[in-house]
């Protein structure tokens, strides 16, 4: 038995020596963690210090590095896509608007936002991009830099109806500079509670001479609106981003090198494919050796005859079948070329997958090698790294189109193109209530399609999952698919044509139900499932196990009101 040093409590043994390895491992005589003192710091601090570096390191690598281009392309993919979907979701019980209006008016903005959204000198400052292709520009700002950037000006022209434009902006152009005095923090002022009130931005002052000038931008306008923007990853105090590439460049330079070193190894070994070995050392060693005895010795003039006799004797390693004649006493080697082996592949796959896994891929979507992987290892695995899809859609690209869809609609209800009960004031008013909207984007890739539409099938018919969810995982809006559906079925009633979405069942249609609960459709749908298991005892009661049982109610009725009428039939005959 041991004792405690500190208070004599009596330990075992094995406790002593396991908290005296403890206290050993974690004290700075440690010879793992002398070496090892990083400063304990605030991530404000740490994102202010590397923050340029990470920045040009993240884009020099995105523009030469083919594994992270192709990582941008996926992760942009699947966060988003063609661009998500905006659909309108006025909070109709809280505005006190019924059903038909708020769908009414619902359908309305998302038809005019839809319209604006798709022709650039709308929505875009530069005319040059449609706003889903700035929200793809939006996500590669944020793999670049860690951030999106950008404002909201009014700006009036000829050619657009709306005057709000959407700039996207590098985040280079926010100045960096801290002051404690006038409480701003990397070009971010901030009020007593840490909220942005300010940006101090570059510009440029003089195109002909590239000079720049540091403004002043306020956040928002006197009505709330936003002028900038800035969204990045939730962090507790920090008011700038970082790359997430930032945690994985260091293992793109090594890949580089790694590579770069095994092609070259390659090469060698391939372009030299044959060696002549000569007995012949350098003649300037054999200086040193001779004596007087040896003045006679011209070590020079033979290796001079040897080079003669090369020069008259050449080795043509082109045609097939030569016979080379060597000097006396030289050798040739042909030299193997070595491809990598196992351990190249190896190794590089590990760092493969520490790249894919710091930029939030999987490995075999960040490098399209697929060997080994079977379909429960990839479906996995996409389902593990499509929460990170999620949490980014979540965090920045939904942010970002809530802020220009919210400032757009505030324009085009001040402008009276979108009409709203009270004007612009009771708008600005109940502005978390109408201007709430939810926003699709490409759905979650799938291995096996049957697969997963099947599973959808059974979670829907136990009732752990609704129309709408399902509509959302396939990057749908179940509003928009339920009214297309609706058009689709008009369409085949006026050109007298099947309809595509009728009912495959009379149980699917309102009356086939009340049919087979036996009620008139006026009865408590509370009383339902025990009228239903009612119905099902009553058609199994008094039949054999070889009679067939009907589909439904009516056809049990028609079996029954033929039997009747043989019957009487039969009685009438007799």
């Amino acid at each position: 038995m041991g004792w405690w040093p500190f208070g004599g409590k009596q330990v075992p043994d094995g406790a002593e020596a396991l908290s005296g390895a403890r206290s050993a491992f974690f004290s700075g005589h440690n010879a793992l963690l002398t070496a090892w003192r990083p400063q304990l710091r605030e991530r404000s601090e740490d994102i202010n210090a590397a923050w340029d570096k990470a920045a040009a390191r993240a884009i020099e690598g995105i523009q030469n590095s083919g594994f992270l281009s192709r990582i941008l392309e996926v992760t942009s993919g699947c966060a988003v896509g063609p661009g998500l979907r905006m659909a309108s979701r006025p909070e109709i019980e809280a505005l006190g608007w019924s059903n038909e209006a708020g769908t009414k008016w619902g359908r309305e903005v998302e038809a005019r936002f839809r319209t604006w959204a798709r022709n650039p000198l709308e929505c875009d400052a530069g005319g040059q991009m449609t706003f889903a292709q700035m929200q793809q520009a939006a996500f590669a700002s944020y793999m670049a830099y860690g951030e999106i950037f950008g404002l909201l000006p009014m700006v009036k022209r000829p050619v657009a109806q709306s005057r709000l434009k959407v700039m996207l902006l590098p985040p280079s152009r926010l100045s960096g500079e801290s002051d404690s005095m006038r409480n701003i923090h990397q070009g971010v002022q901030l009020d007593s509670w840490g909220m942005p009130i300010a940006y101090r931005v570059r510009r440029r002052a003089n195109t002909m001479l590239a000079s720049t000038e540091t403004i002043t931008l306020q956040a928002r306008d006197r009505d709330g609106r936003p002028n900038v923007f800035l969204f990045k990853d939730p962090a507790v105090a920090a008011h700038r981003g970082i790359s997430p590439l930032a945690t994985v460049l260091k293992v793109v330079r090594q890949v580089d090198q790694y590579a770069d070193a095994t092609l070259t190894s390659a090469l060698i070994q391939t372009i030299f494919a044959a060696v002549i070995k000569s007995n012949i050392k350098d003649v300037s060693a054999f200086d040193g050796l001779h004596t007087d005895q040896d003045a006679g010795l011209d070590v020079a003039g033979f290796a001079a005859q040897t080079g003669e006799w090369y020069n008259g004797a050449s080795i043509d390693l082109t045609q097939h079948g030569r016979i080379a004649h060597l000097f006396p006493g030289d050798e040739m080697d042909f030299v193997e070329a070595k491809q990598p082996g196992q351990s190249y592949d190896h190794f590089m796959g590990w760092l493969l997958r520490e790249i894919c896994a710091g930029a939030g891929v999987t490995y075999e979507a960040g490098t399209g090698d697929f060997r080994g992987a079977t379909y429960s290892s990839v479906r996995m695995a996409s389902a593990i790294e499509w929460l990170t899809v999620l949490r980014r859609r979540a965090n920045l690209i939904t942010p970002f189109c809530q802020v220009v869809y919210e400032a757009w609609l505030e324009e085009e209800i001040g402008t009276g193109r979108v009409s709203y009960p009270g004007g612009l004031s009771k708008f600005l008013e109940q502005k978390g209530f109408a201007a709430k909207a939810t926003w699709t984007g490409p759905p979650k890739p799938q291995a096996d399609d049957f697969k997963t539409a099947r599973a959808l099938q059974v979670r829907k018919e136990m009732g752990a999952i609704t129309l709408a969810e399902i509509s959302e995982e396939y990057g749908r809006d179940w509003d928009d698919d339920m009214r297309q559906r609706k058009a689709e079925n008009d369409l085949a009633d006026e050109l007298k044509l099947p309809r595509p979405w009728a009912p495959t069942t009379i149980l699917e249609t309102p009356e086939g139900l009340d049919s087979e609960l036996g009620g008139d459709g006026e009865d408590d749908p509370g009383d339902r499932p025990n009228r239903r298991k009612k119905g099902a005892d009553r058609k199994g009661a008094g039949r054999t196990p070889g009679d067939s049982e009907p589909n439904n109610s009516s056809e049990l009725d028609v079996a029954l009101e033929a039997e009747l009428n043989a019957s009487l039939v039969s009685s009438d005959g007799d």
